[in-house]
Formats: C-alpha cells, structure tokens, sequence
C-alpha cells in the first residue's frame, strides 16, 4: 500500500542517522540512450547525497564509459555485451564478485535493476545483513516481444510458446526475487495488484516516479518543429522505437482516422531504438511520411522545449510500468490522449481532467477509432485543451513532487530495516560458500539467458544522432557537487 507523507517535513535521514551508506543496483553505470529508470535512478542518487547520503551505485562494468560519465562511487562488475543493444552491458558474477563483497559497507541497497543483478542484493542480505528493497521497473509481458526475432514477430505460435516459457520463467524468478527481499517498491497501484496475484508476499509500496524541475521548469525556448508543423495541430509523442510501444497501431490511428479529418495535423516521433525505421518505412506505407517527423533521440534536458512547444501528447503503449514520458508531458501543461493500461498510464491521465483515456478492450478497430476521435476533438477545441493542459500541470506537480516522494523512499528503507531485523535475526551466512554458489548459479543462469536471447535480433542503432545524455553529476546543485570520483572494480 501507499505509505502516505502528509505533514512530514523532508528529513535528510532518519532520527538516528540512518541509512548513511545506500547502495543503488543499477543496469548502467554510463547512460547511452534515453532510459526512464536510469533517470529515476540519477535523480535519486542527486537527492540521497543532498539529504547526506553516501551514495554508492553498482553496475555492470561499461569499457566505453569515461570517469566523468560516472558517479562519484561506483562499483563495476564484471559484464558482456548484449548483442541487439549495443551500449548495455549484462553483468554476471564472475571474477570473485561475492569475495570482494564481503568487504563492502552499506546500511541499505536499492535494487533499480531489470536484470538479475538483483541476486547480489539478495546475497549482501543474507551474508551481512544489509536490508534489500527491489524496484520493479519493467513490465513483464512486454519483455519477450523485443527479443523474439522479426521472423517470429507475426507468428502466433510462436508468441505462445514464448509466453509459457520465457514469461512464465521471468515472473517467477521476479516474484521470488521479491519475496527474499524486505520489501518492493511499484510506480503504480495497478502493479501493485499484479505482483500480489502472482504470489509476492513481501511489503510493497508505490512510489511514482518524479519529474525533474531542474530541467522540466526551464523555460520553453525556441521552437523546435519544422516550420510547415502549424502550430495547433502538432501531436507529439516521446518513446523508446520498440515493439512493446505500439507505435506501428499510433501511425495507423493517425493515418486513417486523424490526418483525413484535421488536414493540418501532423505526429512528431521523437525517439530511436531497434524498430526506428521499420516504423518509418510504415509510415510511407501508410502514406503519411509527409506529415510525420522522426528527428531521433535528444537529451532529457531538451525535451521541455518540445512539450511546450506541441498541442497534444498521444500515447498507444500499454507496456508501461509508470510511463515517465506522460509525467514530464502534463508537467509542462501538454495534455494527453492514451490507451487504459490499468497499470502508469492510467494513474496519470484523469479522462476529460488531464486529458482523454480510452479504453483499449474490445474490437481493435473500434478502439483505435475512439482514440483518435479523442485526438481529432481536442485539436479542433483549443479552449478545452488548454484547459485540460492547466489542470494537468497542476494535478502532475502535487503527484509527482520530489520531496514527498523522495521521503517515501526514505520510509520504504525504514520499513525494510524493520523487515530485515524481524526476519534475519540469527540466520545470518556470512561465510557460507554454499551461499555465493546458489545466488551466483542463478544470476549466470538468468543473465546468461539474456546474453543469448540478445543474440537472436541482429544489433539496432539504438541513438543513432549520438545525442549525449546527462551523465551522474550534470544537474547537481553546487552544495552538493562531489569531489574526486572514488572507484571499485571487482577483478
């Protein structure tokens, strides 16, 4: 359940100076595209250091990366390339990794990993008592999609064989992950239940990702869109260019039920990934390559730029575990037009409040249909846009606050404190080999099984303009600034 803030003033720790030393899992240590849990994860690690913390971030070792891409502490571990996404590493417990951990110091760890990093949280638990809390920061379903290889993508067979296989495994390693930990932490009530259904019995809390003000309260800035994109009629929509995004069904909504009714309307792409241009050649298929833009990725800190500067935000996927794109759209006064997910999405967008929810259920056709009769009445009624665009910055702000939801992290790590007390007294292993074998087993199995699935789709230009991201310290406050990096690689 939520664990609610009101009335408490952001603390920096808690009354007797805990958690001093926070440990952060984390699938990068160097971001090289734009990633929305690596967003979260960097601004976390900017606010624990402004409220005292010692903030130690730990990732698969990158050989691209640059000491000023890095956090100030850092540990690297050991890790190979996944093949279709060049620039993500996959980490892997080689080279005396639990050895070398015996040594480390934390008061807490933060697993904000999608991978099976998360079995050296599991593994400081048991072996020193460091209490773990997990943070599920992928939708499940949506995973086997991107790996399945494009001759299987339309293949129904296929899809059912990998949805009793590889989802089925990849919910119960997740779910028993969880359980092991002292607590998990949702973006949204609807992952909540999700996870509960599938057997999680651990504390879970939901916290909503924030929306940076250092970045997203910068003014607008000059117009970023071609000049034959009327203003008025600008859609916009912010995404990573795979399958899971449904994108290909957003060019289809556009292109038979939007653009014939509103001749001026145009969907601004802005993104890269694997699938960027199959989506491109879909849109001249579709005959609207005129009226789409695909400028690629850009840095986090430009986006505000394009928010301000579009009429609307559409949104199709409904893979998100949060959608951190829709928070930074209504943060900037952009209302919306999304699929129901049930999941973040739906937790953002009020209907007819923030912007048009549209129920995806039912007969495809008449639902594409519906959202974009959604879409076509807000561009032909500014005032009722702007409105919602009003309400939406406003309801974006009270949800997305930084400090309440940085204090409710704070007291998700109290309650894990309190978790890993009640259930480790005594049971502690600190010098069981027996131990590092059955959490290392399972991460190589599991990561191991990544690595090979990576292999299955041939390598995608994932930011093909070669955009930088924020690295770690970009958007530190000066108080807080560190000083000399300090490093650890395992091996």
């Amino acid at each position: 359940m939520m664990n609610g803030v009101n009335g408490m003033k952001s603390r920096k720790l808690t009354q007797d100076g805990w958690p001093r030393k926070v440990a952060i899992l984390s699938d990068y240590v160097r971001l090289p595209y734009a990633n929305g849990a690596t967003f979260a994860t960097q601004f976390l690690y900017r606010e624990l250091l402004k409220r005292g913390c010692e903030v130690t971030i730990i990732g698969p070792r990158d050989p691209e990366a640059r000491p000023q891409d890095m956090p100030e502490r850092h540990i690297c571990l050991p890790s190979v390339p996944l093949h279709n996404h060049p620039g993500v590493w996959v980490p892997l417990p080689l080279e005396n990794v639990f050895e070398q951990a015996r040594s480390w110091d934390f008061d807490v760890v933060l697993g904000q990993t999608a991978t099976e990093l998360m079995e050296l949280g599991l593994w400081l638990r048991r072996a020193k008592g460091i209490p773990l809390v997990c943070v599920n920061t992928v939708h499940v379903p949506s995973v086997y999609p991107v790996v399945m290889p494009e001759a299987l993508h339309h293949n129904e067979l296929a899809h059912k064989v990998f949805q009793k296989t590889f989802l089925k495994l990849a919910e119960s390693t997740s779910a028993s992950v969880y359980n092991e930990s002292d607590g998990l932490i949702v973006l949204c009530r609807g992952l909540e239940q999700y996870w509960r259904d599938r057997g999680v019995r651990a504390p879970i809390h939901v916290i909503p990702r924030n929306v940076e003000p250092r970045i997203f309260d910068a003014p607008a800035g000059a117009d970023p869109f071609p000049r034959n994109m009327r203003r008025g009629a600008r859609m916009l929509v912010v995404c990573r260019h795979t399958r899971e995004k449904e994108v290909e069904r957003l060019l289809r909504i556009f292109a038979r039920w939007v653009a014939p009714s509103v001749p001026d309307a145009t969907l601004t792409l802005v993104g890269d990934g694997p699938d960027h241009d199959v989506f491109r050649r879909y849109a001249e298929a579709l005959g609207v390559a005129d009226r789409c833009w695909f400028p690629g990725e850009f840095s986090v800190t430009q986006m505000p730029t394009f928010y301000r500067h579009a009429d609307l935000f559409v949104y199709a996927s409904l893979s998100e575990t949060y959608g951190q794109v829709v928070s930074e759209a209504l943060w900037c006064g952009l209302p919306a037009v999304a699929f129901a997910d049930g999941m973040g999405v739906s937790q953002q967008v009020e209907h007819d409040v923030t912007g048009m929810l549209v129920e995806p259920t039912g007969d495809v056709d008449a639902a594409d249909w519906r959202f974009g009769r959604a879409c076509v009445s807000l561009l032909r009624n500014p005032r009722k846009r702007h409105a919602l665009g009003a309400t939406a910055e406003r309801h974006a702000r009270e949800r997305c606050s930084p400090e309440r939801n940085v204090d409710r992290f704070f007291m998700a790590f109290e309650a894990a404190r309190r978790h890993a007390d009640a259930t480790l007294r005594g049971r502690l292993e600190p010098d069981n080999r027996w131990l590092d074998a059955r959490y290392a087993a399972r991460w190589m199995a599991i990561n191991g099984l990544v690595y090979g699935l990576g292999r299955l789709r041939p390598p995608a230009v994932v930011n093909r303009h070669g955009r930088k991201q924020p690295t770690w310290n970009d958007l530190m406050e000066p108080a807080a600034a560190p000083g000399a990096a300090a490093e650890a690689s395992v091996g």
